[in-house]
């Protein structure tokens, strides 16, 4: 395990090509749940629009905005090389929305086209699915700010040094050697048990969590609701912002209100999953975001 050094800096701001955001959308993106390993920055006296300081796929990192919607990155002196490219690929920079967003158009449906209109640079995070799966199960009946706090204490105690003074989410054989108690430690409830069985079958099982990324949907989804703590939202959760499975629809309490509400549809989990498949196809997942992140902001 790298251990805490002495003395790094930040290294200065460098942009990178390729990739645009609007501040919302940056924001959203980072900020909105997909995700819970970062905090924002003050971004002004950096001379950015918005900022952020994380860790991903263990690897601090600070990320920000300019006003013209380019993002530019930069990484304490101890952290791992390769962040540049590393971020890129977290947030799915080589990924063409535009096709997508083309196919989701092309539905006929209002909402969505309205939600387009709402986020027009909203990305889905290519995020480590094993980072994934501990940071929404930890998620259940949490809110944003709460689950930060637990990944967070998670992280100061069991995981690996990830650079600027902070930690990474840790890995699966570190929450299954760690007792208990330890887990409880950090505000995790009853999710602190859950969390560690799931960590020792995943170990036991010698499960290759970027598996994820390749196996079929239903197997994929099997795999992970077999795990403590983890049902149909979660697994979704994670097979879409851990393994960029487009085609996984998380149900939440927010979509279930937005799909009843919009489409009339019951309010029923299953049934809601099977319209979406139907209405928006493989990419229900992004369809779902976009729906998310307007209804939680009071935008439709």
């Amino acid at each position: 395990m790298r251990t805490v050094q002495e003395g790094f800096r930040w290294a200065p701001f460098e942009k990178l090509e390729g990739i645009y955001f609007e501040e919302k959308d940056f924001r959203e993106t980072l900020d909105g749940g997909q995700a819970f390993t970062w905090r924002g920055l003050d971004a002004s006296p950096l001379g950015f629009a918005a900022a952020y300081e994380g860790v991903f796929r263990s690897t601090a990192l600070r990320a920000a905005l300019d006003g013209r919607g380019s993002v530019h990155i930069c990484a304490p002196s101890d952290a791992p090389e390769g962040a540049a490219e590393n971020f890129l690929e977290y947030i799915d920079a080589k990924t063409d929305y535009a096709p997508i967003r083309e196919t989701l158009l092309k539905t006929g449906d209002a909402n969505i086209a309205k939600a387009l209109k709402i986020w027009p640079t909203l990305r889905i995070l290519r995020q480590s699915p094993a980072e994934a799966i501990v940071c929404f199960i930890c998620s259940s009946s949490k809110r944003i700010v709460q689950i930060k706090q637990c990944v967070a204490l998670l992280s100061e105690k069991l995981g690996g040094y990830a650079g600027g003074g902070r930690r990474a989410v840790p890995s699966f054989e570190a929450i299954a050697a760690a007792p208990l108690e330890t887990l409880r430690e950090c505000k995790l409830g009853f999710r602190a048990g859950y969390l560690k069985k799931s960590a020792e079958k995943i170990v036991s099982d010698g499960f290759d969590p970027d598996s994820l990324r390749e196996i079929p949907y239903a197997e994929a989804k099997k795999y992970l609701t077999s795990l403590s703590g983890i049902g149909d939202k979660v697994a979704d959760c994670i097979l879409l912002f851990g393994a960029s499975r487009f085609e996984a629809f998380p149900v939440d309490t927010w979509i279930k209100q937005a799909m009843t509400a919009l489409y009339s549809t019951p309010p029923n989990a299953g049934k809601i999953r099977e319209f979406a498949a139907e209405r928006f196809g493989g990419y229900a997942g992004f369809a779902q975001q976009l729906i998310f992140a307007a209804i939680r902001k009071n935008l439709f």
